[in-house]
């Protein structure tokens, strides 16, 4: 342990590397110079050639082989005549094939830019208007047929999940894909500009030339997409450099994250999220892991794929860990045993999850025989993923109201700045800005936003934290999630849902605003009860609640209406994380307690996203 005198900054102090080897700083950021991303993770499935790279439905795919597709679709590429520097856009889940192309690309100079799943067709259009080649997950066409059959679009390759699927599974995965594509989906035209993806790589024959270009330097490797979890976020295309891309994987490795050689690490997630690409596919492989790849990411995927598939290191929100849980606690009561003693590194990330849950968590994987294995983590796609996490020689304590996400990794600079860009001291919050050679290049195509999120090489995240002295990071939440009183003082709702869920008999709760006319609004509070009350128990709760949230803001901050959830608050099927989006629109089924009495509670449209609020006794 290294100590050194304070000067009160986190930033200037970095008290985060005292938990470090000496030397760890200026490990994390020695980049190689002049390399490609595939250059570097060539060297490392060279060196790992005897361990699977892939394992996808049953088909093990080995590191020598998983080379060869890789520089087949550069043969295929190049032989379509796509140029350096140019982004291809990619919609759809992630295959072995997919991961294939998107190193394919990097190798010929080009860039492959994962699209928002979740985009509009004003977005699709705007990110996509200098594209000329596109790929698609064919069960997906739907979404992007009206963009990627223009004309402006030369070729589009079509991906299905039964490709790299071994024999007989994958004929029967082409005839249930047939099927269902019969019934509910576009028809997937053919011929001419359309091409199946065994057809498009049959291309590589047609180019015997050298693949590989020059090093440029500040290139484009790849572009994923932020996740846009604030309510009306736009899609942002993060830009990441083959220097910092690169970076980041040698600072992980710097940071021994919990992937060994051998481990199996799950990737369900689309390569659209920066975790997925870089967490879930370029780390393992750096790192001597094997991929176990599936696509499926429903709860009961999830939980068939922990139990069935066992890897050893799993990244996903607290959303989805949370009905993992919840399910394997309800069958340990009903006498099942779990044996979850082959896990090494489950990490909780996205929006995280709170105390209660993370610690209660803990134990019901301590009662399936497995060791202390679940931890925190933070990153953000402006960043290509992990930046924060709990390490092995650096676990979280658990002394304030929220949990702790971790330390920053060696090679980052963190701190908190208030609002003028001031940067404050421990414990005190603020914007958490953070720097490091791994930092995005810029928005793709948004330079004014870039702008305002990219300043003197600090990334503003638009997150509310705080920094101890001791190097742990707490994430609040985000800097927008706020209402303005009459007299211009700020409150958080997450301040307000935080307050609300200290409860024992609330086990979850988001708040939001309801914007009315004269630039006004309407508290929210979508809730999750924490056990078994009858109704006339909740009635006296939610007049508690009241009283609570009240007496603890200023005056003027109350909640006006209650949504009740069971089990738990519904999450997005794209960005697994707590879907504000959708509960921003409901506009029902709310209730309130006024002089002890039950009203029900409806928000009525008044134009320009505005609503009335129609009170009624029930």
């Amino acid at each position: 342990m290294r100590e050194k005198k304070q000067t009160g900054y986190p930033s200037i102090d970095k008290p985060w590397l005292k938990y470090y080897n000496p030397g760890a700083e200026e490990a994390a950021t020695k980049i190689p110079e002049g390399k490609t991303v595939w250059d570097v993770i060539e060297e490392k499935l060279l060196l790992y050639k005897d361990i699977p790279a892939i394992e996808y439905f049953g088909r093990k795919i080995s590191r020598p082989e998983f080379i060869d597709m890789v520089y087949t679709w550069a043969r295929a590429f190049k032989a379509l005549g796509v140029k350096e520097d140019e982004v291809i856009p990619y919609y759809g889940p992630f295959f072995p094939d997919v991961g294939a192309m998107a190193f394919a690309l990097n190798i010929i100079g080009a860039c492959p830019y994962f699209l928002k799943l979740a985009i509009s067709p004003e977005a699709l259009h705007e990110e996509t208007s200098d594209s000329r080649i596109a790929i698609v997950y064919s069960d997906m066409w739907q979404n992007v047929a009206g963009e990627f059959s223009k004309d402006r679009f030369e070729k589009v390759i079509f991906v299905t999940a039964a490709d790299a699927m071994p024999s007989p599974k994958k004929q029967i995965v082409s005839l249930l894909g047939k099927l269902k594509r019969n019934k509910n989906a576009l028809p997937i035209p053919h011929g001419g500009k359309y091409l199946r993806l065994n057809e498009a790589k049959k291309y590589s024959a047609q180019f015997s030339g050298e693949v590989r270009v020059q090093f440029v330097p500040d290139r484009a490797a790849f572009i994923t997409s932020s996740s846009g979890t604030t309510v009306g976020g736009v899609v942002k295309g993060c830009v990441a450099t083959n220097e910092s891309t690169v970076g980041q994987l040698v600072m992980e490795d710097v940071a021994e994250v919990s992937y060994f050689p051998k481990n199996r690490v799950l990737n369900h997630f689309p390569p659209t999220a920066s975790t997925s690409l870089n967490s879930l596919f370029l780390v393992p492989l750096y790192r001597g892991a094997t991929i176990v790849m599936d696509p499926r990411v429903t709860e009961d995927d999830f939980y068939n794929q922990i139990n069935r598939l066992k890897p050893n290191v799993v990244i996903h929100t607290g959303s989805a860990w949370q009905a993992f849980f919840t399910r394997v606690e309800k069958e340990q009561q009903q006498g099942k045993t779990f044996d979850f003693s082959f896990a090494t590194g489950w990490i909780v990330g996205g929006e995280g999850t709170d105390i209660r849950k993370f610690q209660k968590w803990k134990h019901i994987i301590s009662n399936a025989r497995g060791a202390d294995i679940l931890v925190s983590g933070y990153g953000a796609s402006e960043l290509f993923s992990a930046a924060i996490g709990e390490q092995s020689f650096a676990r979280c304590p658990f002394e304030k109201q929220i949990i702790s996400v971790g330390i920053p990794y060696a090679g980052m600079n963190i701190g908190v700045f208030d609002q003028a860009g001031h940067e404050l001291g421990y414990n005190q919050r603020g914007e958490l800005w953070i720097m490091s050679k791994t930092v995005m290049k810029e928005y793709y195509k948004k330079p004014d936003l870039t702008a305002q999120t990219k300043i003197d090489g600090w990334i503003r995240t638009g997150d509310l934290a705080e920094i101890d002295e001791n190097g742990f990071v707490y994430i609040w939440g985000r800097l927008k999630d706020t209402i303005s009183l009459l007299d211009g003082q700020e409150v958080f709702l997450f301040d307000i849902a935080n307050r609300i869920k200290e409860n024992e008999y609330i086990d979850d709760v988001i708040v939001l605003s309801m914007p009315t006319k004269n630039n006004s609004y309407k508290l929210v509070a979508h809730i999750v009860w924490n056990k078994n009350l009858n109704e006339e128990e909740k009635k006296n709760c939610l007049v508690e609640l009241n009283k609570t949230v009240e007496k603890s803001f200023p005056e003027g901050i109350r909640i006006d209406a209650y949504a009740e959830h069971e089990g738990m608050l519904p999450y997005s099927p794209t960005t697994l994380k707590k879907d504000k989006n959708k509960l921003s629109k409901q506009t029902s089924g709310y209730i309130q307690i006024i002089n002890g009495k039950v009203y029900s509670v409806e928000f009525i449209p008044n134009g320009n996203e505005k609503y009335y609020m129609n009170i009624q006794r029930m």
